[in-house]
């Protein structure tokens, strides 16, 4: 009785993605969800570093996050800086040379009776890819993380706003069951 009581109390203890927290020990008492304290806001909402962080899980996948939240790719903003063709990385497309699509580059395909393609672009690394921004991210320093999903600002807490993922280097993960679904979600970000 006293095994199940001590239990129950220690799943009560569970706070839920983007709550409020100082120490990795407010989110969870078993460990898997950690305090990311990079985005400190404090009681007015207001970025400090004497404020709170919120609750969160890294390393998450598709479908791996409590009902509260999504599973977010985040590129650190830091690198990104080098311009890429998001439509053109390492993709030949087909060339029209009338309309100029790639300029003078065009050439011939090695597919038998092909049209004319332009080459793929390699302007990004082989560890990076291009974000639909246009920019290079590095996907060695990425991180996954489950974060609090929103619909509206109201949906977040103080110092919190509800932003749609798909820009910024910040990008809904990957469906491996859904290759072509490239939708985008809300969530909760520290006000700009």
């Amino acid at each position: 009785m006293i095994l199940a009581l001590a239990l129950l109390a220690l799943g009560a203890c569970k706070a839920k993605i983007g709550d409020e927290c100082r120490r990795s020990t407010d989110c969870s008492l078993q460990g898997e969800r950690i305090c990311d304290l990079s985005n400190r806001v404090n009681g007015a909402g207001a970025q400090s570093s004497n404020g709170q962080g919120e609750c969160t899980i890294e390393g998450c996948g598709r479908g791996t996050c409590p009902k509260e939240a999504a599973c977010v790719r985040t590129y650190g903003s830091d690198f990104l800086s080098v311009a890429c063709e998001a439509d053109r990385e390492d993709i030949a497309i087909a060339c029209d040379p009338e309309t100029e699509s790639c300029g003078e580059d065009c050439v011939q395909s090695s597919q038998p009776g092909a049209a004319l393609v332009c080459p793929p672009r390699n302007d990004c690394k082989p560890n990076e890819i291009c974000l639909p921004e246009g920019l290079c991210a590095d996907e060695i320093t990425s991180r996954t993380s489950c974060r609090r999903e929103c619909k509206k600002d109201g949906d977040c807490r103080g110092g919190y706003e509800c932003r749609r993922t798909g820009s910024d280097g910040v990008y809904r993960v990957f469906d491996i069951d859904n290759p072509t679904d490239d939708s985008q979600v809300g969530i909760c970000r520290p006000r700009a």
